[in-house]
């Protein structure tokens, strides 16, 4: 039997489901719900990217970020209902992926951390079992992101990071911050999306290469 994952939001009453195809739902359910959408991470349904929005404030005061997208109650990128920041700007480019709108670095806007946080903590999001950070790449800003995922954990939410690099490549770059950035995650989604591999994939992942890594900072990996 095909595997199906069916969730529903207690807050909105919005379902999702993972595992049917547009045949399979139709055959199942159509009688019973309305046409579906599709919704895939970093893909949400009516959310329009952040445009001209630039921030004032010094910079040695609050790091800047460049944001594609802010939005909320997401149950497919991270574990429970969950706000998103989505970076702008990525260099894998990786073929079929659903975020390719915030390829270009200067895609988004230019926004402060402090703004960033205000907006993922909106009542309009609650409530929520944390933030999920995804792209574009979000360690093609490692300083912004540190930055970010320091002022989410002084507010004590749970942080899933998504990135196209896997977890022994980013440990292997010099950058403070990007080790600050692992240590500060609670779940890592690693690795490239990879069109051929996206069946099976189940809850979270695009592709069956990626892993979900809790702790990564302390992820024992092959070797080390």
């Amino acid at each position: 039997m095909k595997e199906m994952t069916w969730i529903v939001d207690v807050a909105t009453g919005a379902l999702t489901v993972e595992g049917l195809s547009d045949g399979d739902f139709a055959r199942l359910a159509s009688d019973l719900l309305l046409q579906p959408q599709h919704v895939n991470c970093a893909r949400p349904i009516g959310v329009p990217p952040i445009k001209d929005k630039v921030t004032t404030g010094s910079a040695a005061e609050d790091e800047r970020l460049r944001i594609f997208r802010i939005y909320h109650h997401s149950v497919v990128e991270g574990p429970g209902r969950r706000s998103v920041a989505q970076f702008s700007g990525c260099d894998r480019r990786c073929i079929g992926c659903y975020a390719f709108e915030a390829f270009a670095r200067d895609s988004g806007a230019l926004m402060s951390v402090v703004e960033t946080v205000e907006l993922l903590l909106a009542v309009e999001g609650e409530p929520r079992d944390g933030v999920t950070i995804l792209g574009g790449e979000p360690f093609l800003q490692p300083d912004g992101l540190a930055a970010l995922m320091r002022e989410l954990k002084k507010r004590d939410q749970h942080i899933t990071l998504y990135s196209g690099y896997t977890l022994e490549e980013l440990r292997a770059r010099p950058e403070p911050s990007v080790h600050l950035a692992l240590t500060l995650a609670d779940v890592l989604i690693d690795g490239p999306f990879v069109a051929s591999l996206t069946s099976g994939a189940g809850e979270w992942r695009g592709s069956t290469n990626q892993r979900i890594i809790c702790h990564p900072a302390g992820y024992q990996t092959e070797g080390s």
